[in-house]
């Protein structure tokens, strides 16, 4: 009997996608509306909140550029091993963009066909870190599954939210100090999967 497959539900934005040729204050301020709006209990989907963060930090006439920019980000180059992982893990998205933008830019990067399926966070109303994110997705799939981001905040939302975690630590960056440590860090997706082969 073969080894039971892992359920891996991969973060979007700065995971798959590479976001080094967008504004980093953009950026920090897209981030820091969806926590502001969540803590409020408020809701706005994540495109109006990337015009609102484009526009307070580039000025209004820089909105269409950087949205042209934003909808047509590039995958990291070693999203190429996205493939043989699905082979062997059954993979999904747990993204806070919304289930449209991140159907448009998994179909631009030709990987849309790794995924088993898509969660967005527009289906709960709040943004990552919050618990009920992750929740959504552990009921969905029911079953014990990881997360896989290269974004810190998210890992520790993870590991709140009852999820394992994988952080893929492309920045050799400190783990956070709050108590909620990775299960599994990883360079890249190619050290995730050799790790998914053992």
């Amino acid at each position: 009997m073969g080894k039971e497959k892992k359920i891996l539900a991969f973060d979007l934005y700065g995971t798959i996608l590479d976001l080094s040729g967008i504004s980093q204050e953009m950026r920090r301020k897209q981030l820091e509306y969806t926590w502001l709006l969540t803590i409020m209990g408020r809701y706005v989907d994540f495109d109006e909140i990337t015009k609102m963060a484009i526009s307070y930090i580039l000025g209004e006439d820089k909105i269409e550029e950087e949205l042209n920019k934003w909808r047509n980000l590039r995958a990291h180059q070693d999203a190429i091993y996205l493939k043989d992982i699905s082979t062997i893990s059954d993979i999904y998205i747990l993204s806070n963009g919304t289930t449209k933008a991140i159907e448009e830019l998994l179909k631009l990067n030709g990987l849309s066909s790794y995924f088993k399926g898509i969660f967005s966070a527009e289906r709960v109303k709040e943004y990552k870190p919050s618990p009920k994110v992750y929740k959504y997705f552990l009921e969905a799939v029911n079953g014990e599954a990881y997360l896989v981001s290269s974004n810190p905040f998210d890992v520790i939302g993870a590991k709140n939210g009852g999820m394992k975690s994988i952080y893929v630590n492309r920045r050799n960056m400190p783990v956070d100090p709050l108590g909620y440590e990775p299960d599994i860090v990883v360079r890249d997706f190619k050290e995730l999967y050799e790790w998914l082969q053992r």
